[in-house]
């Protein structure tokens, strides 16, 4: 599947960075499969607790949805809390925040571990009512997270336009938020990870997969030889959503334009990002060159890929309703475009954790706009669940919401 078209700045940034392709047959504990954000996570995760692994990716390491992604950290999920709480029930709906919100702080504590702190910055959110009719149900979210005590202050319409000239009839404001380079966290991480015995392999696709005799281990085709391990953890979504279910997951569409250097000067603050409570969402960010990021104009994928006769289309879209939100003219020439393929659960959450019909399997399918956040927890919840620690959170994503949780 192609996963994107266009030119993701991330890429184009920093180029593809290299790893070799698996020439032997090979033994580990732990068999990653998808060499994105997901799959780095849990291999470093995994090499901090001294766990054997080894990250196998089709293509090239990062260079699918990775490179794609704007990666806002938020703990906002595309489901809204007072929603989510009648879709899943409000334990599981409150931890599903609280889990995100913990996620954007722990990325942060990451990030500034590693040689490089791959641009994380803490920043804000405004979640923006799309239309009057939404206001009062803007309200009633605001309620429900600041009852599970997150802050989210309601601006009116006036206070919108007098701080950023925006037009929208209301908002909430939140902290709880970041931005980093996903692309680079990736690379950082699996070096950092290489150097305490993590094994990482581009091009190298899986292409089978079989529990052994006694039940103990799994034996894997990667490319032209077999990888025994112990237990396989699936990071990519769009391998996983041909063994799991069709239902769980449909795939989306989605589309960015980034601006030209220097453009936050004089419009979006560095530290506000911007979304709306329409679906599908307009959302915003900034790069540390200040550079607006633009995204959204989702929509399903109908083939097995994104057309590139409708970038051209979508991103004109983005940019002239980016420039509606405000009342005066806004800076915004635009530099790259490009789009990208996700997928998209039913209650906006992940699945992370085993399925009754793979065993010895640990999936961590990061669907949904969340996916930085949703990786971390899983490398979390993977790693704690591996060498018998709990996890708070270990419940929270897992199958058992369509019946198929791992007895």
């Amino acid at each position: 599947m192609i996963l994107t078209t266009g030119q993701p700045f991330w890429l184009t940034l920093q180029g593809l960075v290299r790893y070799p392709v698996l020439d032997a047959d090979l033994h580990c504990d732990v068999a990653i499969v998808g060499g994105g954000i997901t799959g780095a996570l849990v291999g470093y995760y995994l090499a901090q607790a001294g766990v054997s692994a080894a990250v196998f990716d089709a293509a090239y390491v990062g260079a699918g949805s990775t490179s794609a992604s704007t990666a806002m950290c938020q703990y906002e999920l595309d489901v809204d809390l007072h929603q989510l709480r009648e879709q899943i029930g409000i334990k599981r709906a409150n931890d599903a925040y609280l889990a995100n919100r913990y996620a954007v702080h722990e990325l942060g504590r990451l990030c500034h571990r590693l040689p490089d702190d791959c641009d994380y910055q803490p920043c804000r959110s405004l979640y923006l009512a799309s239309s009057r009719r939404q206001v009062a149900a803007l309200e009633t979210e605001g309620d429900a997270r600041r009852g599970l005590g997150i802050a989210a202050e309601f601006l009116p319409e006036t206070e919108l336009q007098r701080r950023w000239r925006l037009k929208a009839s209301a908002a909430l404001l939140s902290g709880d938020t970041a931005q980093v380079n996903s692309y680079q966290l990736t690379h950082t991480l699996l070096r950092a990870a290489t150097g305490q015995g993590l094994r990482v392999f581009e091009r190298t696709p899986v292409a089978t997969y079989e529990l052994a005799p006694d039940g103990q281990s799994v034996t894997l085709r990667a490319g032209n030889h077999r990888v025994r391990a112990r237990y396989v953890v699936m990071c990519t979504g769009y391998y996983a959503e041909k063994l799991v279910p069709q239902d769980l997951v449909s795939l989306h569409s989605t589309y960015v334009v980034v601006s030209r250097p220097g453009e936050t000067e004089a419009g979006l603050p560095r530290d506000l990002q911007i979304w709306e409570t329409a679906r599908p969402y307009l959302y915003t960010r900034t790069t540390p060159d200040g550079r607006i990021m633009v995204g959204g104009a989702d929509e399903p994928v109908s083939g097995a890929s994104i057309r590139n006769a409708l970038l051209e289309s979508k991103v004109d879209t983005l940019e002239k309703k980016f420039r509606g939100l405000f009342d005066q003219p806004v800076p915004f020439t635009r530099d790259f475009v490009w789009g990208g393929i996700y997928g998209k659960t039913r209650d906006g959450l992940p699945y992370i954790g085993r399925h009754r019909d793979f065993p010895r399997t640990w999936f961590a399918l990061g669907y949904g706009g969340n996916g930085t956040t949703y990786s971390l927890l899983a490398a979390e919840i993977i790693r704690d669940a591996l060498t018998g620690r709990p996890h708070p959170y270990a419940d929270t994503f897992g199958f058992d919401r369509v019946g198929a949780a791992a007895s």
